[in-house]
């Protein structure tokens, strides 16, 4: 049987694997409710994928190669004193040998200086198995965060767009709903209203897209809206020292 030959480097320049690598973010949230839903179904994403990969000041993308193959990519966002895991994927064939430890500790050795003592990400609580993966690197969940649908029914059947609303694309070319200028609702894949601000609830319209939130939905009366719970994810920290002794 031939070695596998391996390689682990940052991703800096849009090349033949960018198409693979956006095909990889679909399946972040593969068997989730979610699925969809999230901003790596809408046609735009690819576009906001290549600012972000030429942003190096705050984001650091390394990618994972099997026999010339990508098979994986990790994508870091870089805070203060903080490294952020935003992402991780690997091909399934990759996955179940341990190649996603080898593959985060060698991305971390890629990013890591002094200037950065704590590491986080979010999870969702479906993926038992990443659930454990982090928690045996030494992270503890910080807050939890539900994300609902609501339901068509409940929708306020509002008889015009109100006053302050505007549909507008956003700095990075998302189609997105902005309320007195700010923003508070992305659309996604034709399909979905991601909502950042409970307050769009009462501004729009009833609408064919579902309406998808993870914001804090006890300040609403509930009376008010029937919704359904889609996922739960977790904000996960802990110390980089301690992650990268895990890791070996």
């Amino acid at each position: 049987m031939m070695r596998e030959e391996i390689e682990i480097s940052r991703y800096e320049k849009v090349d033949k694997d960018f198409d693979s690598i956006i095909d990889l973010h679909k399946l972040i949230s593969k068997g989730t409710n979610l699925e969809e839903h999230l901003i790596y179904f809408d046609d735009n994403f690819p576009l906001f994928f290549k600012k972000v990969i030429y942003n190096k000041t705050f984001d650091f993308i390394t990618v994972l190669k099997i026999n010339k193959v990508l098979s994986g990519f990790i994508h870091f966002k870089l805070f203060e004193n903080t490294i952020f895991l935003n992402n991780i994927c690997l091909n399934i064939s990759a996955q179940g040998n341990g190649m996603g430890k080898y593959f985060l500790k060698e991305s971390l050795n890629l990013v890591i200086d002094e200037t950065r003592e704590n590491f986080e990400l979010d999870v969702f609580l479906s993926n038992s198995k990443a659930l454990n993966w982090y928690l045996n690197l030494g992270l503890e969940i910080q807050k939890k965060s539900t994300w609902v649908e609501i339901l068509q029914e409940s929708q306020k059947n509002v008889d015009k767009k109100s006053p302050g609303i505007d549909f507008l694309n956003d700095n990075n070319g998302f189609k997105s709903i902005f309320y007195k200028k700010n923003k508070v609702g992305t659309f996604v894949n034709k399909k979905t209203i991601l909502v950042h601000d409970l307050i769009i609830l009462e501004k729009i319209l009833n609408t064919e897209y579902c309406i998808v939130t993870n914001q804090d939905f006890t300040i609403v009366t509930t009376n008010d809206y029937n919704f359904a719970v889609l996922e739960i994810s977790a904000r996960m920290k802990g110390k980089l020292k301690d992650v990268i002794n895990n890791l070996k």
